[in-house]
């Protein structure tokens, strides 16, 4: 004969399990969604790239310690990086090299709370830093439609939003995600996870606002950031839009699969 007593002591316990677990994720969610490196940035991880440390300020007073190299005048471009949810900007650096060794100048945006900037990242708060990294290009005399915004994993959603304030350029989004709801969802499936988030970050519910060229590059191997995310977003963008889906690129790797003359040769479109 079934105890039902024990039956609903075993559910209490897993409902209480449950809850506990499900609090958790909600009090250090930013803590699940942020991991800067913190520290100043060495010089060994810039050296010979001829980009400096620079000051940003940021509309609620903070100093934003970034990296940035003028374009050559034969480009007179210059790339806006929003880097992705963990690091710093030293890690990104050799990565956007060739950029630079094509004349691009070159402007590695270092977040609030990332590096030995101060401050807590959030979602108003990086999109203030976005602001900022835009406001500052404009002070070197670079006009908006000669700065191209890429945006990696989590930086596309900056990128995003302000491309539907600006007309650059234009905007590639590495690994972009509808939402970050959707992607919380995804992953802690057994919990109402997309309720639950704090910094939304929605890429779908503006994409078809942005006013530049997008670019869009995903992995099929990409098991943090799915590609049917970038997927919906490419369809739900406007033209003039390029898609470059790679076969066996993962969520880190895609520069690996001979993209950067493909990007050069997108870039030269506009």
């Amino acid at each position: 004969m079934i105890d039902k007593s024990k039956i609903f002591i075993i559910l209490s316990y897993i409902f209480v399990i449950y809850i506990s677990l499900l609090a958790l994720i909600f009090i250090f969610q930013r803590s699940l969604m942020y991991f800067p490196i913190k520290g100043k940035i060495n010089k060994s991880f810039y050296e010979n790239t001829q980009l400096k440390i620079i000051d940003l300020s940021t509309s609620d007073g903070l100093i934003l310690k970034s990296l940035y190299k003028k374009s050559e005048t034969n480009i007179n471009k210059t790339i806006l990086v929003f880097h992705g949810n963990a690091g710093h900007i030293g890690h990104r650096v050799k990565k956007f090299k060739p950029f630079i060794d094509k004349g691009y100048g070159l402007l590695l945006l270092e977040y609030r709370g990332y590096g030995e900037n101060k401050g807590k990242p959030s979602k108003l708060g990086l999109y203030e830093d976005g602001e900022a990294a835009i406001s500052y290009l404009i002070n070197q005399k670079i006009k908006i439609k000669n700065i191209i915004l890429y945006g990696e994993s989590l930086g596309t959603a900056i990128a995003s939003k302000l491309s539907t304030n600006y007309s650059f350029n234009a905007t590639i989004l590495e690994a972009p995600f509808t939402s970050i709801s959707d992607v919380a969802q995804s992953r802690y499936w057994i919990f109402p996870a997309k309720y639950l988030v704090l910094d939304d970050f929605d890429i779908l519910g503006i994409i078809e606002q942005i006013k530049s060229p997008l670019l869009i590059l995903h992995g099929y191997k990409d098991y943090v950031i799915n590609i049917a995310f970038g997927k919906k977003v490419f369809e739900a963008a406007p033209e003039p839009k390029k898609a470059l889906f790679v076969q066996n690129a993962g969520h880190n790797n895609l520069f690996e699969f001979n993209l950067v003359g493909k990007i050069f040769k997108f870039l030269e479109r506009y």
